[in-house]
């Protein structure tokens, strides 16, 4: 009996099922497919972390940045205050030459102070400090040059509004300062 068993499962284990072979293979081709899927999503998760941690790093710097530039606006606000207590003591006493001169003093340092305060802020909150912003009025969220101007290219020449010197070349080759190219003979103008 023993014998019978051993023949048959033997015969049973030997005997190949073409259409299982198929079937396994088709798994085994989908579950490589689901793999690279798989890898795909993962490699793409893990560089959306890695730009979400240096945006962190970016966020961190800034509020970093946004505190000194706190700090440094109360330490001149604190000047300030105390340059206008200067002045009004010496206008509660003010009738010589020598106080009146003193005050004038006073006066440029309170003045001196402002100015340097109000270069060091942002108004427009684009990120460009006030003395260093030629575009001050830049609308919120508005993705800015180093000098403060919008990233716009209003003619559509390839030049950015802030560097574009012929802001109205549509649709024709222009130089690097958004004017257009005329080829005259041998020679090449712009306008």
């Amino acid at each position: 009996m023993k014998k019978l068993l051993l023949f048959i499962s033997v015969l049973f284990f030997s005997c190949v099922n073409p259409s299982m072979e198929r079937g396994f293979a088709n798994i085994n081709e989908a579950l490589a497919e689901v793999a690279v899927d798989l890898n795909g999503y993962a490699e793409s998760i893990i560089s959306d972390m890695a730009q979400i941690e240096e945006d962190v790093v970016l966020i961190v710097a800034n509020i970093e940045r946004i505190q000194l530039d706190i700090t440094e606006s109360l330490i001149l606000i604190e000047e300030i205050l105390e340059g206008l207590a200067r002045v009004q003591a010496t206008l509660d006493q003010a009738a010589t030459k020598e106080q009146m001169q003193a005050l004038l003093e006073d006066v440029q340092e309170v003045r001196e102070g402002v100015r340097v305060l109000w270069n060091l802020a942002d108004f427009d909150i684009d990120g460009v400090v006030n003395g260093l912003d030629q575009c001050p009025d830049t609308p919120l969220r508005t993705p800015v040059t180093m000098f403060g101007c919008p990233l716009t290219d209003t003619d559509g020449d390839g030049v950015l509004n802030a560097d574009d010197l012929c802001d109205e070349t549509w649709g024709v080759e222009v130089d690097e300062n958004g004017c257009e190219i005329i080829e005259t003979g041998t020679t090449t103008n712009t306008t």
